[in-house]
């Protein structure tokens, strides 16, 4: 089965593989964007093919085109933990993600990946063991 990827949804700017003879290019995101990429498109990003050909073994460029599970938003969790609890977190996650970033995360302008959202996980453990909560929402999309 052949995945379809909608080239609106491409990051910009993001580096695109022409390379036909890879063994995992069937499954590359980034060799999958040059398949459904509009014929008007004009100007876009490569990953060098001097670069490609001097590669020995696992392609440090190759993205899967499995979607992964994104987090967005946490004020839900926030909100469950104890009040003598939540500020000494919220602390911890800023330290981590930066001020804004946090501000971000928390409001679910910016997704969490799997590996930030079991950072999140682990800083609420830390604090505060007894926590079962969700994030706000899930979001499936693919890993750029």
């Amino acid at each position: 089965m052949k995945t379809e990827i909608d080239f609106r949804q491409v990051p910009f700017e993001y580096a695109l593989c022409l390379n036909d003879q890879c063994p995992k290019a069937d499954s590359c995101l980034r060799r999958l964007c040059v398949q459904s990429m509009p014929a008007e498109k004009e100007c876009w990003n490569i990953v060098s093919p001097k670069r490609l050909a001097d590669l020995k073994g696992d392609c440090p460029f190759f993205r899967s085109n499995r979607k992964v599970r994104y987090a967005k938003g946490c004020i839900n969790m926030l909100d469950c933990l104890p009040y003598n609890k939540r500020k000494a977190t919220i602390n911890h996650l800023m330290a981590c993600f930066g001020q804004r970033t946090y501000y971000r995360v928390r409001k679910g302008e910016r997704l969490l990946s799997p590996d930030e959202q079991q950072t999140v996980l682990d800083i609420i453990k830390q604090h505060y063991a007894d926590t079962t909560s969700e994030f706000d929402a899930y979001i499936e999309d693919y890993a750029w």
